[in-house]
């Protein structure tokens, strides 16, 4: 027999964390989060009158809006500077493409103040980059 799974929304008043399962009416409170989902269901099963194996919850925590937004915010920020970090790192790589079409490895490093290791590291993964569809071969320059 599978367990009946119930929405439960928490949020904290106080000392208290207070939970409501809506589908029932009725909710409860729990002195920490950790015993939200154990007093959750044993409310419920006491509420349905079964075995508190036969309940399940879903428990959704509430917290303050103002700080929910922050940290949306702060995940905008993040996915910004990704999508910036690898335009900054594809221009990076079309400079040496152009630079490798005239200069060798160790010149374009000392033209642009990284090692020519970085240089062929940076090669590497614009070829990396570069496969002909359906292939791990590198497409021919």
């Amino acid at each position: 027999m599978s367990a009946r799974t119930f929405e439960v929304t928490v949020e904290r008043e106080g000392t208290w964390w207070v939970f409501e399962i809506p589908e029932l009416g009725t909710g409860g409170q729990a002195r920490n989060l950790a015993e939200v989902d154990y007093e959750a269901q044993g409310v419920a099963a006491m509420w349905l009158n079964v075995s508190p194996e036969t309940v399940a919850v879903n428990v959704t925590v509430k917290g303050p809006e103002h700080a929910l937004n922050e940290w949306a915010a702060a995940e905008r920020d993040e996915q910004e500077a990704r999508v910036a970090q690898a335009r900054a790192a594809e221009r990076r790589r079309s400079v040496v493409r152009e630079l490798r079409g005239q200069l060798s490895a160790p010149d374009v490093g000392r033209v642009l103040g990284i090692s020519k290791q970085r240089v062929y590291q940076i090669e590497k993964t614009a070829d990396a980059g570069k496969t002909i569809a359906g292939s791990s071969a590198p497409i021919p320059r």
